[in-house]
């Protein structure tokens, strides 16, 4: 019995003593405040076709979107904390009131990623322990991903080489009419040999 009891007070004592023994948190040394303010490096901007543009302008989500995400790059990380939950409900809707002529998988993809990303964002704002280079970091690619959305509407209206192999067969096809004196030219004027 008093083995028994010697066993169970010294395993209650290592025990308690690994207890005592917790790991500290390491100080983790952080590159950026929240008094910062965002720094996006964001390579080259995209800018519209124009028949992407004339859809999008009547886009109230989009233009919205667009507003918000370029307003982030003057933002200080407790700023973007706080428009959050906006984001994420600008990028909600985005998604779910897209024009049918937006609609392709590739388009629909672009406004899972960014619902994606403000979620996240949303998320990291409302951690007990916020850390300002994840917040910045999530932010940046919000805005990076914006861009690739407006690549990706921009694509929907480039013509595909099939639409451009018969551009020429048309163009060949004039260029062998006869002119009004009844012969085929072989060269116009401007051509070069």
């Amino acid at each position: 019995m008093k083995k028994i009891l010697l066993l169970f007070v010294l395993s209650l004592m290592i025990s308690c003593d690994e207890q005592k023994t917790e790991p500290q948190r390491e100080q983790v040394q952080r590159k950026t405040s929240f008094s910062d303010s965002l720094q996006v490096s964001v390579n080259k901007r995209v800018t519209l076709m124009p028949q992407a543009r004339e859809i999008v302008s009547s886009w109230l989500a989009y233009v919205t979107a667009q507003d918000e995400v370029q307003r982030l790059s003057n933002r200080t990380g407790a700023e973007i904390m706080d428009i959050s939950n906006n984001l994420m409900q600008i990028m909600e809707s985005l998604k779910s009131t897209m024009p049918d002529t937006l609609r392709s998988p590739a388009v629909e993809s672009r406004t899972n990623v960014l619902l994606t990303k403000a979620h996240v964002l949303h998320q990291l704002s409302n951690k007990k322990e916020k850390n300002p280079d994840e917040i910045f970091e999530t932010a940046e690619d919000l805005v990076i991903e914006f861009e690739n959305f407006k690549l990706q509407l921009n694509e929907l209206f480039l013509k595909t080489p099939e639409n451009f192999e018969m551009e020429l067969d048309e163009a060949f096809e004039e260029s062998l009419e006869p002119d009004s004196t009844g012969t085929i030219p072989l060269f116009r004027e401007g051509d070069r040999i």
